[in-house]
């Protein structure tokens, strides 16, 4: 038994000396490992050269600033504050009146109702008119819930829309920050609501506000609606005039994006649609309206909505700037470009197309040739991706 017992204590003994070296080594080498990433860092710091460490001593210094700012002067508005930016903007002409605006909202700060109230009534109507076009908050009611405002008498807005200048009355609607006083989003009625009550110069600058909605357009873009109430003259001029708005713009160059609204697959397939709704609805309208021309050169779709559109275009002047605004990779529509009727929409195709093989090259090189047009291949000979091959292609003994 008690051999049995020295045995076990021995065995034991043994395998603690045994654990305890193995961690020792272990040990070792991780301060070992953890010296030569501490020296390796510091290479790399010595190594990363001037411009990184100026970057970051810049970013600090960003961080510092932030960190240390000072609190807006008018931030807190009382009545001492209040009685200064007050007199400030009455010693002001227009000018000076705006730029002391301008330097008030920069600061993120709304100023008091006292002098809001002075710029919207203010007998200079730039005045006037900056406000109505820059301020991102004109609603001083100060409600505490939806259906008790403290002073309902200080929508400013309201002041704004009953200017006796129109122009001022107009440029409120361009203003981005006022959409949803004018119900432009999905929890709205897209802003259609509104657009019906509005005079023809409203509805103009209407369609230069940032957050104009996709449906406004759509229906404005479509000759068989009749809900608007349109005349044909009013349409085309709100047509041609939203299709270079910068929401439309935009949605169109995000269409071209592989995920336009990232994970979200409905906002995804919603660009996509639109664009095309936009581009489908201009090419319906009359050459010389001027809609489709504007479309196809400001507003882009997807390739196959190029190419859908292409095919229906009988006028060469669309069919060209259709191509003009083809990215390389829209593969579908250069290629009919290329085989177009028209020696200029060939010349475009050509210069834009990335994917064309030698083959191809060639047979279109001896064509053209053939058909006494040479000057049109100066757009293939000077792509910057076919160019090379082209240049050696034309100068063989073959095309001689």
């Amino acid at each position: 038994m008690l051999w049995n017992m020295a045995f076990l204590l021995v065995i034991a003994g043994a395998l603690y000396l045994a654990l305890q070296r193995q961690l020792d080594l272990a040990m070792q080498q991780f301060r070992e490992d953890l010296s030569a990433r501490q020296g390796h860092g510091q290479m790399e710091k010595s190594e990363a050269g001037p411009e990184i460490e100026e970057a970051a001593d810049i970013y600090g210094e960003m961080l510092r600033k932030r960190a240390l700012q000072g609190c807006p002067r008018y931030l807190i508005q009382d009545e001492y504050t209040v009685s200064e930016l007050t007199r400030s903007y009455d010693r002001e002409n227009g000018q000076g009146r705006i730029r002391l605006l301008r330097r008030v909202y920069r600061q993120g700060i709304r100023p008091p109702y006292e002098v809001a109230l002075k710029a919207v009534t203010d007998s200079d109507s730039a005045v006037r008119e900056w406000m109505a076009r820059n301020s991102p908050d004109l609603d001083y009611r100060h409600r505490t819930d939806a259906s008790a405002p403290l002073h309902p008498e200080r929508n400013l807005v309201g002041r704004l829309q009953q200017d006796a200048d129109p122009y001022v009355r107009a440029v409120l609607y361009e203003n981005r920050h006022l959409s949803t006083e004018f119900r432009m989003g999905p929890l709205g009625d897209f802003g259609i609501g509104c657009f019906r009550t509005c005079a023809p110069i409203e509805r103009l600058a209407m369609m230069r506000n940032e957050n104009l909605n996709l449906e406004l357009v759509k229906l404005i873009l479509d000759l068989r609606d009749t809900s608007l109430h349109l005349e044909m003259e009013e349409r085309t001029a709100l047509a041609k005039a939203c299709l270079v708005n910068a929401n439309v713009v935009q949605n169109g160059r995000r269409s071209r994006e592989m995920f336009p609204a990232g994970d979200d697959g409905w906002g995804n397939y919603t660009v996509s649609k639109d664009a095309a709704a936009i581009w489908e609805l201009a090419a319906e309208w009359r050459a010389d309206s001027g809609v489709p021309y504007m479309a196809f050169k400001y507003v882009q779709a997807e390739d196959t909505v190029k190419a859908r559109v292409f095919r229906k275009c009988e006028k060469a002047l669309f069919r060209q700037t259709i191509l003009e605004s083809c990215l390389p990779e829209d593969r579908e529509t250069l290629k009919l470009g290329r085989a177009d009727a028209d020696s200029t929409a060939r010349f475009i195709a050509y210069g834009r197309s990335m994917l064309m093989d030698r083959r191809e090259i060639e047979e279109t090189l001896r064509r053209e040739k053939e058909a006494d047009e040479e000057w049109v291949i100066e757009g293939l000979l000077k792509n910057p991706w076919l160019g090379s091959t082209a240049r050696e292609l034309r100068s063989s003994a073959a095309l001689q």
